[in-house]
């Protein structure tokens, strides 16, 4: 069903109040998606200047720290220089959300040949945050919970009400990465108001997967360089980034909480869909191994807004966003966040 890098697969028909996935429209789609590649061209050629970001004026990247409820939270802020002080009811800003093993750095933010999905956004005139949810990356540990998604989610509203205060908007767009899809989809289901747009991507509802899986006794669970590695899919990635990743990725989390593996195997589904109200993109990278396509077509018919979009990236795993087609994926979620 899947043509070139993405097909979208939804078809959604406000006069019924419902969206049903309809594959014979993929090809009608898929020429509107590639008609997107020319119109944003500037995402390549922004994405490639901002290669050595951190050491160039064009965008610049700021640590933020916030405290909910004795710990201290980090977020890291890029943007183009002086975008970041610009406030009013017109800005984009975006804020991204992790998943389960490696935090903000090396998921959003590797330095790479455009591989950066912050830079991507920063070079779109974007004010672009990654949190770092406690018991990850630069953000406090603690032994008062496991990181588990009811908290994680916390950790996200508070960073998200800094934000909104710091830069005087009422609502952000907001991207959740895997287990990260999660903690922003729990989010949004009760904070409505402070979501203007939602990405779901590599995203889990079920969680079969995991079903009868073995229950950590341990906080934490030891990280490998080959448990980085292991999400990208054969022939699909080039080599010095997997490298670069899996070497930023372990310095930054040597170990990680394991109230997400906890709560994958005894409380799913976390989400209801029908609580989600904004507007809403799931990307499901055709090899991922988090859930079927099948199950997150299901989520997405139960979505609780028409105004709806599932997209597919064939050919890609669950580390899709730092694969060969990374580009592809930039350019849709951006484009997605734009209208």
């Amino acid at each position: 069903m899947n043509t070139g890098r993405m097909s979208a697969i939804a078809n959604c028909d406000d006069e019924r109040r419902r969206c049903r996935v309809n594959r014979a429209r993929s090809l009608a789609i898929m020429a509107a998606l590639i008609m997107l590649v020319g119109a944003c061209s500037s995402i390549d050629r922004c994405a490639q200047n901002a290669t050595v970001s951190r050491a160039t004026p064009l965008i610049v990247g700021k640590s933020h720290y916030i405290v909910r409820d004795g710990l201290r939270i980090h977020l890291w802020e890029k943007s183009q220089a002086g975008n970041e002080r610009v406030t009013g009811p017109n800005d984009r800003v975006v804020v991204l959300v992790h998943g389960a093993t490696w935090s903000a750095l090396a998921d959003f933010d590797l330095q790479v040949r455009g591989y950066s999905l912050m830079d991507a956004f920063a070079c779109n005139g974007y004010d672009v945050w990654a949190i770092d949810i406690h018991g990850y990356g630069l953000s406090d540990k603690t032994d008062k919970d496991w990181s588990d998604t009811a908290s994680a989610a916390l950790d996200l509203g508070a960073a998200i009400e800094y934000i909104c205060d710091l830069r005087k908007i009422k609502s952000v767009r907001l991207l959740g990465w895997s287990w990260g899809a999660l903690v922003a989809g729990l989010y949004t289901e009760t904070h409505a108001d402070r979501v203007c747009k939602l990405v779901l991507y590599s995203a889990t509802w079920l969680g079969e997967r995991w079903k009868g899986g073995s229950i950590p006794q341990q906080q934490y669970r030891e990280n490998t360089t080959d448990g980085a590695r292991a999400d990208f899919v054969d022939g699909e990635y080039e080599q010095d980034v997997v490298d670069a990743y899996a070497k930023e990725a372990l310095a930054g989390d040597p170990r990680s909480p394991n109230g997400v593996i906890v709560d994958i195997i005894t409380k799913m589904p976390i989400l209801e869909p029908e609580k989600i109200s904004v507007p809403t993109l799931v990307l499901r990278p055709e090899r991922d191994f988090a859930a079927s396509e099948e199950e997150m077509v299901q989520f997405f018919r139960r979505l609780g807004t028409h105004e709806k979009t599932f997209v597919s990236f064939p050919r890609s795993g669950h580390a899709a966003i730092l694969e060969k087609g990374h580009l592809d994926f930039q350019r849709v979620i951006i484009e997605f966040c734009g209208h």
